[in-house]
């Protein structure tokens, strides 16, 4: 990735990114662990890699609606984070730490 094609948190600057769902980005202190999937998104022009990262709640969509399409992308209304978040976020769902 090159500095076009990453974004600057206003916690760690300069920073890769990752697509998590709105569930995820929004989470509070004291809310619930929530079990989360992840895939990269393999970018067609230039190969980069971009972790996505959602919800059970949005991977039930995902399996009712039978793929990613307006309805399941309306509902993860997925947020731009930097890969330091994101690890944040994964680090607090897994070990059950809001």
């Amino acid at each position: 990735m090159n500095n076009s094609e990453k974004i600057n948190c206003h916690l760690h600057g300069l920073m890769e990114y990752a697509l998590v769902c709105q569930h995820l980005a929004n989470q509070q202190q004291g809310d619930q662990p929530v079990e989360y999937f992840a895939a990269e998104n393999i970018g067609a022009e230039d190969e980069s890699e971009v972790e996505n990262v959602w919800c059970k709640s949005c991977d039930d969509k995902l399996i009712e609606q039978g793929e990613w399409n307006d309805i399941s992308e309306a509902f993860a209304a997925p947020k731009i984070v930097c890969t330091a978040c994101l690890q944040t976020i994964k680090n607090r769902n897994l070990k059950g730490e809001l």
